[in-house]
């Protein structure tokens, strides 16, 4: 059975996130509170149902219209941004780890390519860099028919914090004298491992970790295939999913460092 609860303090950012928007002035009230579409729009993160499966005090056209709005705002974005600032600090980053992985497309209408270990069917493919905890510090996107070799700069251009001078790991995919460059401009020691180097289990004692975050984000089964026409929303989707990851697993405990108000700190204590 899936644990359909979002993390209480994810959940509190995004809310706050949320009222960063400001309200409309004008139209006729909301019926849909903004914590009702946070747990449908979860809902259908998890399950991967359709957005007319939602079941919701309102139309599903209404949630889904609150979440294009939420999604072109950036507030999923700046929601997690929030968090992994918060988690920096309490644990530094030691190395940096980047790949990318093949999402089959469905309905998508841009940022789609053929992918060659598919039979040439038509995919977007997710690039990560994250820490040695499989934390993701950059999320971008690009077609299918991209080479790995080519994804390092526009990785570390879509960096939410501050890149460090830390090793960066990668496999054999993106050795190139460009990307050792690259590597340097930016203060990194690379470590991307050379083309004629053997696969083991040592060589991938330090990468692997990075294939652990996208085994965790198959556990969304929204983001096994790219269903929605453009890019943004399933970034959306995979910023929500991230966020909830980091809290659940470091800061579940620790809901007095996002909320300057004591008042909102004591809220989440309890609630936990």
């Amino acid at each position: 059975m899936l644990r359909m609860r979002l993390s209480h303090i994810f959940e509190r950012l995004l809310l706050q996130e949320i009222l960063k928007m400001g309200k409309s002035r004008t139209g006729r009230p909301a019926k849909l509170g903004d914590e009702e579409a946070l747990k449908c729009v979860f809902k259908v993160l998890r399950t991967g149902m359709q957005w007319r499966e939602v079941d919701a005090s309102v139309s599903f056209v209404t949630v889904f219209r609150r979440f294009q709005t939420w999604s072109k705002n950036n507030v999923f974005q700046n929601a997690y941004k929030r968090t992994i600032e918060v988690y920096r600090k309490l644990i530094p980053s030691k190395y940096y780890c980047i790949d990318s992985s093949y999402v089959k497309n469905k309905y998508g209408q841009q940022c789609v390519g053929k992918n060659h270990t598919d039979r040439g069917r038509k995919a977007l493919k997710l690039s990560l860099i994250t820490d040695q905890n499989g934390v993701a510090f950059s999320v971008t996107t690009d077609p299918g028919n991209r080479p790995d070799v080519t994804l390092l700069l526009s990785s570390l251009e879509g960096m939410l914090l501050n890149v460090e001078s830390l090793p960066l790991y990668a496999d054999r995919g993106y050795d190139s004298r460009k990307n050792r460059r690259i590597c340097s401009m930016h203060g990194l020691q690379d470590r991307i491992f050379r083309r004629k180097t053997k696969t083991v289990r040592r060589t991938n004692a330090k990468r692997i970790v990075v294939e652990h975050s996208f085994s965790w984000l198959d556990k969304y089964r929204r983001l096994l295939m790219f269903y929605e026409q453009t890019p943004a929303p399933f970034t959306s989707f995979v910023f929500l999913a991230l966020g909830h990851q980091l809290c659940s697993r470091f800061m579940h405990d620790e809901p007095s460092l996002f909320f300057t108000s004591q008042s909102d700190a004591n809220r989440m204590t309890n609630r936990l």
